[in-house]
């Protein structure tokens, strides 16, 4: 941004907007501002949410090393009892975490407070109408979709007590080639899974 005061006191400010930037304009009593702010991307993601009122577990880290990742992971399989976890690269040192197995919103804010992901993440919900946490599926500037790492399972041993997501898991499956474990009478009936398009800088 250029800026410039003449000799009668006339200030001048110039920029050129990009494509990607928005701006606003304060005026108060005591003082007036402008703002200069990237424009909040619109990416598609999919809800927690299921059907019969519960979520699945999702977890956002960014900044964070793969093994910080996987440490946690291996800490809710081991202590919490949780299934084998699908893991996303979505950039460098970010990654999103998908455990299929279904729980109440109580439930699963207490299994993130195990977990090193986003603190924004975290208390998502409370700031969107839909109440429910989400995860991207779709490209994000340049980026592409999240690039499906593998699934970690430390417990090798009867995949858990919890329901899990048959809707989540078909979605997986046709966004990626994968190879599911076999979950057998934990599958719920349910097909229905929510898709959302939310704001993200």
């Amino acid at each position: 941004m250029e800026v410039k005061l003449d000799k009668n006191r006339n200030l001048t400010m110039k920029h050129h907007l990009k494509k990607s930037e928005m701006y606003k304009i304060n005026k108060g009593k005591k003082f007036s501002n402008i703002n200069i702010y990237s424009a909040p991307q619109i990416c598609k993601g999919f809800s927690s949410k299921t059907e019969d009122n519960q979520h699945i577990l999702l977890l956002d880290f960014d900044n964070t090393d793969i093994s910080v990742v996987k440490e946690d992971i291996k800490f809710l399989q081991l202590e919490e009892g949780l299934p084998p976890a699908y893991i996303f690269c979505t950039k460098e040192q970010g990654y999103h975490v998908i455990f299929l197995s279904k729980h109440s919103p109580r439930e699963i804010m207490d299994l993130m407070k195990h977990t090193h992901i986003d603190a924004n993440f975290y208390d998502s919900p409370l700031r969107t109408k839909y109440r429910s946490w989400v995860l991207r599926i779709g490209g994000k500037g340049n980026r592409g979709r999240p690039k499906f790492l593998g699934i970690l399972d430390i417990k090798k041993k009867p995949i858990s007590d919890f329901p899990i997501s048959l809707a989540h898991k078909e979605l997986l499956s046709k966004l990626y080639n994968i190879k599911h474990p076999n979950y057998g009478k934990l599958e719920d009936s349910y097909h229905k899974i929510k898709l959302q398009e939310y704001q993200t800088k």
